[in-house]
């Protein structure tokens, strides 16, 4: 019976070192096919004309990829380490301390008739990642932004205005502005005659696949973790702290966990794997969108299923393509801006003199809605009061305005007030006696005391200044003394 069990132990261990064999060599032979099509690539020169589904798009003189090529870059160098790619640091240098999570955006800049030079998306982006980290979590990331216009000079221009806006970030180390020559990249298009037309389209793809190669190659050994997002997106509060108690929770073998349902929007590797990324991107680069080839790299790691986290943690807010003068409307159905504790179920009603705007009135939002209330004309008197069905004793309130996709419709100047001696006027309900308790700071207004034992029948959000921007109120969060 022992020698049964032993020749079937030794059966399996030849047919795994078999396999193991196999997969080697074909990626070997994948590798030479990939290296000796790069060879055989002759670039022409090119001017023309194309129409796209909604527009026509005119070919530059110069297009990036008629610039020089580099026919020697190999997957095979370097195997067990980042492929010896030259970057240059535009802005920050990295630490000497591995971080929890690198967070990596490629972008290029949309030249574009469609948006204005203020609706470049990336700068947003930037803000919204690190105004939705407490203190503690920015100590745990590293943004790694790589600006990959085939433009130097435009780069450094992009980089001195996130240097102007985020000196802080980068002085404490936590976000790095890189760029890579283009004339370092492999042939971006190697087609027959009659494939002219689509060269520009096939080009602009393979260039977004060496686009993250590069990126995902340049952030190895950054961090334990590494987080793919776009330069369009927003986020989701506390998404580190999110994301950091999921890994917890998770079990067993994974490659990639998407923290969004958009292409590679979300999509966290393992640092142990990115060596591995780069090199599976570079080897299809001509042949498959980046978003299948992120699908087919997790089965290739013999994780079949890609594994979703809900909600979604990030949101595509760009309207215009990356690489496409028509304009685009994708987001994610499953994003939500707060997770966690919403605080507890009250009975409350709410008025306000601001006027409505579209379906947004004020119950959407008044305790325990789970709503929006967005309201315009806000001067200096207006006010949005909360009046409860009973008094309460807050041990905890949390009130934020603006959204994700609306960053600029919060509270500029307010503050919150608790009231006692429910009223009735013209408004609706009210108190009669008013007390600030705090003030409203980017738009947020949070007090957490648990010393308070005063009971309170009113709670009223009272604007000082008047503001031209839309005041939107996504979120009233009441915990009660227990």
């Amino acid at each position: 019976m022992k020698s049964k069990n032993r020749w079937k132990s030794l059966s399996c261990t030849c047919g795994n070192i078999i396999r193991l064999w196999f997969l080697l060599g074909l990626f070997i032979l994948l590798a030479v096919i990939w290296k000796q099509g790069t060879k055989s690539c002759k670039c022409s020169r090119m001017t023309a004309s194309m129409v796209t589904g909604r527009r026509k798009v005119i070919i530059p003189e110069n297009p990036f990829w008629k610039k020089p090529e580099n026919l020697n870059l190999s997957v095979l160098e370097s195997a067990w380490g980042p492929l010896p790619i030259k970057y240059q640091y535009l802005a920050g240098s990295p630490s000497s301390k591995m971080r929890f999570m690198s967070i990596g955006i490629s972008s290029i800049y949309k030249d574009n008739p469609l948006l204005s030079t203020k609706e470049q998306p990336l700068l947003v982006t930037v803000e919204s990642i690190f105004s939705h980290c407490s203190p503690e979590e920015l100590k745990k990331i590293v943004l790694v932004i790589y600006l990959a216009n085939d433009n130097s000079e435009l780069n450094v221009e992009i980089a001195e205005e996130i240097k102007a806006k985020f000196s802080k970030h980068i002085n404490e180390k936590r976000l790095l502005v890189i760029q890579s020559s283009t004339a370092s990249y492999p042939p971006l298009w190697n087609l027959k005659e009659g494939q002219q037309d689509d060269r520009k389209n096939i080009a602009y793809t393979a260039k977004q696949n060496v686009d993250y190669a590069y990126l995902v190659n340049f952030c190895t050994n950054l961090s334990q973790y590494y987080l793919m997002l776009e330069d369009d997106i927003v986020c989701a509060s506390n998404f580190v702290s999110i994301i950091q108690s999921y890994l917890h929770e998770t079990d067993g073998h994974w490659s990639t966990i998407a923290f969004s349902t958009l292409g590679s929007i979300g999509k966290l590797y393992h640092n142990a794997d990115l060596t591995k990324l780069a090199r599976f991107l570079l080897m299809f680069y001509r042949n498959v969108p980046v978003n299948y080839l992120f699908e087919l790299f997790h089965k290739s790691q013999n994780q079949e299923f890609l594994i979703n986290f809900r909600p979604s943690l990030f949101q595509h807010i760009g309207r215009v393509s990356s690489f496409h003068e028509f304009e685009t409307a994708i987001n994610d159905p499953e994003f939500e801006e707060d997770l966690g504790d919403s605080g507890d179920f009250l009975s409350a009603s709410c008025f306000t003199n601001i006027p409505i705007v579209l379906n947004y009135p004020p119950e959407n939002v008044c305790p325990p809605g789970k709503g929006v209330f967005w309201g315009k004309e806000v001067e200096a008197d207006s006010f949005f009061t909360i009046v409860f069905g009973n008094p309460i004793i807050a041990q905890k309130i949390r009130i934020y305005t603006g959204s994700a996709e609306y960053a600029k419709d919060i509270l500029y100047d307010g503050h919150v007030e608790e009231g006692r001696l429910k009223v009735y006027s013209e408004e609706g309900q009210t108190c009669l006696i008013f007390k600030k308790i705090g003030t409203f700071k980017n738009g947020r207004f949070e007090l957490e005391d648990k010393r308070r034992n005063n009971d309170i029948e009113c709670l009223r959000i009272q604007v000082t200044a008047p503001q031209t921007q839309w005041l939107r109120i996504r979120k009233i969060n009441i915990w009660l003394k227990k």
